[in-house]
């Protein structure tokens, strides 16, 4: 059975890169907009397996939408993809548990292996 990924990044283009990337090693449901995905994993508590989103977006960044969401299940894995890694910062593993540089989005392959030994 697939894992199920939810990705959320406000770039349309990216989203609909990352879609077809990783719809074919996830079930995977892709969001422009953190309040959607927020209301989707709330929707489907307990069958979400990891939350990939980005860290700048204007609705809210990506560490707030993974605090929300630990709120809901906790189980989820949670992964920050960031240009701006210098201003995310410290984050407590505890939230989150990886946080990749979008240029891993350069070769997909990396970011699928990635995914499945982290």
């Amino acid at each position: 059975m697939a894992r199920t990924l939810v990705f959320v990044d406000d770039n349309e283009a990216i989203v609909g890169i990352m879609e077809m990337e990783l719809s074919g090693h996830y079930n995977t449901k892709t969001f422009t907009d953190p309040y959607n995905a927020l209301e989707y994993i709330q929707n489907n508590k307990g069958a979400i397996d990891i939350l990939l989103t980005d860290y700048m977006m204007p609705q809210m960044n990506g560490l707030q939408l993974i605090e929300l969401v630990k709120g809901i299940d906790q189980s989820i894995r949670t992964i920050i993809l960031t240009g701006y890694r210098q201003n995310v910062g410290e984050i407590p593993k505890s939230l989150c548990n990886l946080i990749l540089d979008k240029n891993v989005l350069v070769d997909n392959n990396n970011l699928i292996e990635i995914l499945n030994n982290n």
